[in-house]
């Protein structure tokens, strides 16, 4: 090859680089597409094989209050969303927000779940009441439903309860593949589900996510006369002195007492229990474990 071709060769080149990045930019580049999700569990509920104590629950409304997306690039450079929004993962999964042009390369995951503030957007399924509610009375999660043993003389129960959680889900394990955080990918798009694990409202430990059974029987047992559960049901129940449906000590199958363990936190009521269950529940796309830090 002559001098002139090898010249030339060079210049083409160089104009195919600046037509493929559009505009001088020679630092690779890609998106982040956020969605929130409840999955299976929020949508269609849990069958009662799941349940140690054979309820099956079901839920109507599942509102979350959660924004602050946060990405954090190896070189400290930080990328945070405005929104702040109030959904229902019950309705379906839910397009959050997004971030365009980022720098290609691997980022840490934050974000908050917190309650309204006077910046929170109600989404599609969720009305300015809801929001108004919410947002007065400090909660990040709203739930209906209701849960029905596999004997069916015992009835149908409701439940309608908020929880009070403020707080910043940091340091993201990525549940597609269990590494840090999402690598966003040159000229392509990466996903970032924040999942919802609503069967933690049912666990009977806290502490691990290893040997925790769902069970219902101690939550049901709080409710009033026409099978309404509520958190000041819950907070009648004393965690060392668990209560069943017939007003006796609380045993599983086998007879044996059931006991709830709080691992390291000082818990006295199942309304407490519950509450510190959901906190942390928000989860990065499926299973990937999210450390909680303060607000």
């Amino acid at each position: 090859m002559n001098r002139r071709s090898k010249w030339t060769r060079g210049l083409l080149l160089g104009a195919w680089g600046l037509m493929a990045c559009g505009c001088g930019d020679t630092v690779a580049r890609g998106d982040v597409r956020v969605t929130l999700s409840g999955g299976d569990g929020t949508q269609r509920g849990y069958a009662d094989h799941l349940f140690q104590d054979g309820w099956s629950v079901q839920f109507t409304r599942y509102l979350v209050s959660l924004g602050d997306f946060t990405l954090t690039s190896a070189s400290g450079g930080v990328h945070t969303t405005a929104e702040h929004l109030l959904v229902d993962v019950q309705k379906g999964d839910v397009s959050l927000t997004g971030l365009t042009g980022l720098e290609a390369g691997r980022y840490g995951v934050a974000f908050r779940v917190s309650p309204p503030e006077a910046r929170t957007v109600a989404g599609a399924s969720v009305s300015e009441a809801d929001l108004a509610m919410m947002r007065e009375r400090g909660f990040s999660y709203f739930v209906e439903g209701r849960a029905q043993n596999r004997d069916p003389s015992l009835g149908v129960y409701t439940f309608r309860m908020g929880f009070p959680v403020d707080a910043r889900m940091v340091d993201c394990i990525n549940g597609a593949d269990g590494t840090q955080g999402i690598v966003v990918p040159e000229g392509s798009v990466a996903e970032a589900e924040v999942t919802i694990h609503a069967e933690h409202m049912f666990y009977d430990r806290l502490g691990t996510h290893r040997g925790v059974q769902l069970r219902f029987e101690a939550i049901a047992a709080t409710a009033d006369a026409n099978h309404a559960i509520t958190p000041e049901g819950l907070a009648s129940q004393d965690l060392l002195d668990l209560r069943g449906l017939d007003g006796g000590e609380l045993r599983d199958a086998q007879g044996h007492p059931v006991v709830y363990q709080p691992g390291a936190y000082a818990l006295r009521t199942l309304q407490e229990f519950v509450t510190q269950s959901i906190v942390d529940q928000a989860h990065l796309n499926g299973g990937g474990v999210c450390t909680v830090a303060a607000p």
